[in-house]
């Protein structure tokens, strides 16, 4: 049964009445910042399309629709984690291996016995390059960097997130393993064949498509998170700063970004595509992925105190898992949030793959209270 509505298309009306309900009142809020662009939501079943919704504009006097793109920053993460873990299941290579066996400039500085779970979940201590002054688009140079480096603390199985570190280790684990860069594998493995509005670097002739981003109205809440971004010298400053600086809205809107393949946050998507993909991995995707490649999406790897995001996380290979309830109830759920409110997940105990993508961005690296209300609106 499908029904349309003001906000775009519902097929089973009676499970999607609580989010259709929940987004139309994130878009009326001037509060919650939706009415300086637009958003768009999604929820997929057992690789069906379950809900599609839309709203604001894309850009001024432009209409946000169903198949406008916007960029969901770091909710590329689990979508360039699931690349490398297809091309990891296709060689054979286990999560144990160490990296230096796939990338061999990686031993140095004490990181020889380095596996790629850690690397994968965040606990190989390279969370920040010490290299300063390189571009985020000079692939060679960081990746280079970050195998010459040594770990940003000793191994001890803490985790600190990788803002932008880790889209340039999961591109050269890709690259050393089949000689495609992760967004070209991406490209040939799954966004060409299933036709998902998902790129990692935007074609020419959409270029002007995409939504604006626009920068939060409102800086983040006073916490241990706005205290260590601002000392210059944290660890926090420096994984969400560097490579490239400061990435404004304004320079993320900019043709040359758009048009970049950057891994850890420049993913530019549909709603549509992004929960049709975690609803084929929610489903168990066993035309591209093995069951324990699955297993391993939501399998925990670190949960505790996160050494940038100095707040509880959870990380399995290479996804955010549930162990804090970013994604409502379900234990078994796993995704990625992205800065500004994006997020993505699949929930495989319901089947369901979940896509939030707003333009207008709120404050802080994970998920605010608009984001949350739309996921308590499933349960």
């Amino acid at each position: 049964r499908r029904r349309h509505t003001r906000y775009g298309t519902v097929t089973g009306v009676q499970t999607c009445a609580l989010p259709i309900c929940a987004f139309a009142d994130l878009l009326a809020d001037p509060a919650q910042g939706i009415g300086a662009g637009g958003a768009s939501l999604a929820l997929w079943h057992d690789g069906r399309p379950l809900l599609s919704l839309h709203g604001g504009e894309a850009a001024p006097g432009r209409p946000w629709t169903a198949s406008t793109p916007c960029l969901v920053w770091s909710a590329s993460k689990g979508i360039a984690a699931a690349c490398v873990l297809h091309a990891l299941q296709e060689k054979d290579i286990p999560l144990e291996t160490p990296v230096a066996a796939v990338w061999p400039a990686f031993a140095a500085a004490g990181k020889e016995r380095t596996s790629l779970a850690e690397l994968l979940s965040h606990r190989a201590g390279l969370a920040a390059i010490d290299r300063q002054g390189l571009a985020i688009t000079d692939h060679d140079a960081v990746a280079a960097s970050l195998a010459a480096q040594p770990p940003n603390w000793p191994a001890d199985g803490s985790h600190g997130y990788g803002a932008r570190t880790f889209g340039f280790l999961v591109d050269e684990i890709i690259r050393r393993l089949t000689g495609e860069t992760l967004g070209s594998y991406w490209e040939r493995v799954f966004r060409g064949p299933l036709r998902l509005d998902l790129w990692f670097g935007l074609p020419d002739e959409l270029i002007d498509e995409a939504a604006n981003v626009v920068a939060p109205k409102l800086p983040p809440p006073p916490g241990p998170f706005l205290k260590a971004y601002a000392d210059h010298g944290s660890l926090t400053r420096r994984a969400l700063s560097e490579p490239g600086g400061i990435l404004t809205p304004a320079a993320m809107n900019a043709a040359a970004m758009r048009a970049a393949a950057l891994p850890s946050l420049g993913a530019i998507a549909t709603a549509d595509a992004l929960a049709r993909f975690y609803s084929l991995l929610a489903a168990g995707d066993s035309g591209h992925f093995r069951p324990q490649t699955l297993a391993a999406m939501r399998t925990t790897l670190a949960s505790g105190p996160d050494r940038v995001l100095v707040e509880q996380t959870s990380f399995s290979a290479g996804f955010m898992s549930n162990e804090h309830g970013v994604y409502g109830r379900s234990r078994s759920a796993f995704g990625h949030p992205g800065a500004g409110g994006s997020l993505a997940f699949a929930d495989p105990e319901r089947g369901l793959g979940f896509a939030f993508i707003p333009s207008a961005m709120h404050s802080g690296a994970l998920p605010g209270i608009r984001t949350r209300k739309l996921v308590a609106a499933l349960d």
